[in-house]
């Protein structure tokens, strides 16, 4: 069972199956992959939120990919509905946040993160 740790809480995750023809399935650009939050189904019921890179969809399904808080990688289809694509300005406020407070002024200098031409 796939699982992934984030904020130091472990979820058990479901990974859809995909059904139909594969042909059917479609991929974004490489390096040009949405950014997306994604509603990640969970084993228990519910859903928790990760901030993601969709790289492919197709039946109703999306591919994202995300990082969990040690770094680990994990992927997985997650129903179109439960995924939408973030602005830009929304993905540097989350990048800004996750970027350790002294490394900070490297990327960013004296631009506050957010205000970004769409």
């Amino acid at each position: 069972m796939p699982t992934f740790t984030l904020a130091g809480v472990q979820y058990d995750y479901v990974d859809a199956k995909l059904t139909g023809d594969l042909e059917e399935i479609h991929s974004w650009e490489y390096g040009k992959w949405p950014r997306v939050e994604a509603a990640v189904p969970l084993v228990t019921g519910g859903t928790v939120n990760v901030h993601a890179l969709a790289s492919r969809w197709g039946h109703g399904l999306i591919r994202v990919g995300w990082k969990d808080g040690s770094g680990g990688h994990y992927s997985a289809w997650i129903p179109a509905a439960n995924v939408r694509r973030m602005t830009a300005s929304e993905w540097d406020i989350i990048q800004f946040h996750a970027t350790p407070e002294n490394l900070r002024m490297i990327q960013w200098g004296d631009r506050l993160p957010g205000f970004l031409s769409e």
